[in-house]
């Protein structure tokens, strides 16, 4: 297979200041298939259609938007919807990629932290109680001990929740930017 011909590099001196021009349609996704610029994968039979739907109505109103504000500024029309589809997709997979790294390991902080306090004040409620539990596998137990149990898996719930979601969602944004800006570099040297 042949190499592809290199890509003519972008004139900054025909670049301008934005300038009115036609909307650019968003582009409509294959059949069962949820695409975010030139990210596509079939959809999961567990998503729902009108989830799916709203997912690449998004993300193709935001693709269009990129492609109309590159062809304001002088991008051929044609690249600039390349320049855009990298962006978006490289917006997505970089905002995933920097949740799971920076919210899993806080949450996982969260949870432990949770759990111990949930544990504890799951104990103390329990014990108030004083009471015994039958718990089938497991026999009978005492109400401090149940309570412990369920207090330490709500307190780990809530405390991955807190802890992980605020920091998951700060390193979606960090690297969704750097993913843009990185899947902007390979939209322009797209031919």
């Amino acid at each position: 297979m042949p190499s592809p011909a290199p890509v003519a590099p972008v004139e900054l001196g025909e670049l301008h200041l934005p300038e009115p021009v036609p909307p650019v349609a968003p582009i409509e996704p294959p059949a069962d298939t949820i695409r975010i610029g030139q990210f596509e994968t079939p959809s999961p039979d567990w998503l729902p259609p009108e989830i799916r739907d709203c997912i690449n109505d998004t993300a193709a109103g935001a693709e269009a938007q990129v492609a109309q504000a590159l062809d304001s500024i002088g991008l051929p029309p044609g690249r600039s919807d390349r320049v855009s589809g990298a962006t978006t997709a490289g917006a997505l997979l970089g905002g995933a990629a920097g949740a799971a790294i920076a919210g899993a390991p806080t949450a996982a902080v969260g949870a432990v932290v949770g759990g111990l306090a949930g544990g504890t004040i799951g104990g103390i409620a329990g014990a108030a109680v004083g009471t015994v539990i039958e718990v089938p596998v497991i026999g009978t137990v005492t109400s401090g001990i149940a309570g412990t149990a369920i207090g330490a898996a709500i307190g780990a719930a809530v405390g991955a929740a807190i802890a992980g979601l605020p920091v998951a969602a700060v390193g979606a944004a960090v690297a969704g930017t750097i993913g843009a800006g990185f899947g902007a570099g390979v939209g322009v040297g797209q031919p």
